[in-house]
């Protein structure tokens, strides 16, 4: 049986932009619930994981080629972010794109 390198090019724009949505309703939701000052390393936090660990999750693929493909769906203008890009958001490109995949 050959085992089929994993590249960039077989985690999709949309894909990416899937995960980034469901990180930040997530993100959102974890904040929405913490009480006082929230720790997300905590010991009992339940922060959510970041789009490329959800991307490499759900394809069995190594997280540096889901992280690359975030950075290319940075490159495409779907996504930006302001500190790092484990933490980005849509674009109201990438919107339209995810609402696209929805439909």
């Amino acid at each position: 049986m050959r085992v089929e390198r994993w590249q960039t090019k077989h985690i999709t724009d949309a894909m990416v932009v899937g995960a980034v949505a469901r990180y930040c309703a997530d993100s959102k939701e974890a904040r929405k619930g913490a009480r006082g000052l929230f720790d997300p390393f905590g010991a009992n936090a339940e922060w959510p994981k970041f789009p490329y660990e959800t991307l490499a999750a759900l394809t069995g693929a190594p997280e540096k080629v889901t992280y690359a493909a975030c950075e290319r769906a940075c490159d495409r203008n779907l996504i930006e972010f302001g500190v790092s890009l484990r933490t980005g958001w849509l674009t109201t490109k990438g919107e339209e794109l995810l609402a696209v995949e929805i439909a």
